[in-house]
């Protein structure tokens, strides 16, 4: 990618990006199913029904009183019944499909960036820091979020083309860029972050009006698939037949927004520097509306850049990395208030930064050794990568990462405590739930968990006792519910074999 015009180059650039995808994250093609694979993939009955049936099915919006996971999501099981096709059980061929999707992804973002610069140096930059992210780590070890792969996949390739130098724009090409959104809204909802992305972009670009007069065909295409898409989505909810869950409680405005001012700073800033990591964080307290102070000072900053000619691409991608967050944020009461994954789509806008502060000082270096120059620049980055994935390698690492990591998250020790059952240690288990539940003494998933180790003993008096506390809460369609009433209902040693049976929720 070292001109425009040098095929070769840009052949070997995009090579380079994928490679160094491979380096960071190739092991995990090693690892096993963890936490929601094991529901989402490995015990997803409905992975063995035709596609046509599993399908149809979904868009009637009868996954969810199926018990399907992901009923909202037909790309994201879609590719999961390809691969139980092709590989059945078999963990590795769907780490394999998660790191290529992957590397496309990562290759992706470098066409953004060279969409938005015109620089391909700086598309080279961006690509790879891109790749070598280590907050990326879930997204591609955990093939659950796969989802988010599919959907970013998406979103990078729209902005590539939304802004690609091209002019022409007609219905010969709006249909296909309509049929890319489609792919990744069915992959997963935040994938609707591209139009504040594409705003953000025009905006700090100052060439608003001149874009939207060139792709008018492309953006009436993708408004009108939106809009189709989120009437399906609505009418899913108002039914009671969309499984995305939301934070229970209500939140008056002021929390909220100030709540959704803290995310917006740190996803920016962790997308801009996306070195930190973790498995599992632990629920964060009410916010200050004081953050919206440093959240204006990051606007007033992309207006200020954006006034500048040669500032105007970083001006884009912290715009970037500023709005498409919001599609995750507290705004919108996701279950998880922070997530790794949430930053994967607005690392697009590190890219961008990244990629055009270091294009000037990486043509004073000769082209035959600015390759092995960045390799070796980010070399830091793939170890810390080699350490992000490996809670991903096993639910016992994965749990045991988390509760080192997020010490004060009530799920982080549910986890542990299931992980201790299955392992034959019910003192260890019931120790790791009880610490769950000191923690938080509302988290559904802990209780949930109480209730197994109950039956795991046989007692199935309490854990029936358990379980209409859980009903009073609301949480009568808390993932692991259903078999927990189930095995309740028999006798003490059946009830024991049955929670520990194959594909457990």
């Amino acid at each position: 990618m070292s001109a425009p015009r040098d095929k070769g180059g840009v052949t070997a650039g995009l090579f380079a990006i994928a490679l160094a995808a491979t380096v960071a994250f190739g092991s995990s093609v090693t690892f096993g199913f963890v936490y929601d694979d094991h529901w989402t993939v490995e015990g997803n009955r409905a992975l063995d029904m035709s596609l046509g049936r599993l399908l149809g099915t979904l868009f009637a919006g009868r996954g969810v009183a199926q018990g399907i996971p992901d009923a909202t999501r037909p790309t994201m099981v879609t590719s999961l019944w390809v691969d139980r096709r092709l590989f059945g059980v078999d963990p590795s061929g769907y780490h394999l499909h998660s790191l290529l999707l992957y590397c496309l992804s990562s290759v992706l973002a470098g066409a953004a960036v060279y969409s938005i610069t015109r620089r391909s140096r700086a598309a080279l930059v961006g690509g790879l820091v891109f790749a070598v992210a280590p907050v990326h780590a879930e997204v591609v070890a955990a093939v659950n979020y796969r989802e988010d792969l599919e959907a970013a996949i998406a979103v990078f390739a729209l902005v590539a083309w939304l802004f690609c130098p091209r002019r022409r724009d007609g219905f010969d090409r709006a249909v296909p860029a309509a049929a890319v959104l489609l792919f990744g809204l069915l992959a997963k909802e935040s994938a609707v972050a591209l139009f504040p992305a594409a705003l953000a972009i025009a905006a700090a670009g100052r060439r608003f009006a001149g874009w939207t007069r060139r792709r008018r065909a492309s953006l009436v295409a993708l408004c009108v698939t939106a809009v189709g898409y989120g009437a399906w989505r609505v009418w899913l909810r108002l039914a009671g037949r969309d499984d995305v869950p939301l934070a229970l409680g209500h939140r008056g405005l002021g929390e909220r927004l100030g709540r959704t001012a803290r995310y917006a700073v740190r996803t920016a800033l962790d997308a801009l520097f996306p070195i930190h990591w973790s498995p599992e964080y632990a629920p964060e307290g009410p916010a200050s509306i004081a953050w919206v102070l440093p959240l204006l000072g990051l606007v007033v900053l992309v207006v200020l850049l954006s006034k500048r000619r040669r500032f105007r691409a970083p001006a884009a991608g912290l715009a970037v990395a500023l709005v498409t967050p919001l599609v995750t944020s507290p705004l919108l009461s996701p279950v998880n208030e922070i997530a790794d994954r949430y930053v994967f789509i607005a690392s697009l806008g590190g890219a961008i930064v990244w990629g055009s502060l270091l294009d000037p000082p990486l043509a004073r270096i000769p082209p035959p050794f600015r390759l092995p120059a960045l390799f070796i620049a980010l070399a830091p980055l793939v170890i810390v990568c080699h350490q992000a994935i490996q809670p991903f390698r096993s639910d016992p690492d994965l749990w045991r990462i988390a509760t080192e990591r997020a010490p004060l998250s009530a799920r982080a020790f549910a986890g542990l405590a299931r992980e201790r059952r299955l392992a034959g240690d019910l003192d260890g288990a019931d120790q790791a739930v009880t610490h769950a539940l000191l923690l938080d003494p509302r988290s559904l998933t802990a209780r949930v968990t109480e209730i197994y180790n109950r039956l795991a003993r046989g007692n199935v008096a309490d854990a029936a006792e358990k379980i209409r506390e859980i009903e009073a809460m609301g949480g009568r369609n808390q993932r692991g519910m259903r078999k927990a009433i189930r095995c309740a209902a028999l006798p003490p040693v059946d009830a024991a074999r049955c929670i520990d049976a194959p594909r457990e929720p």
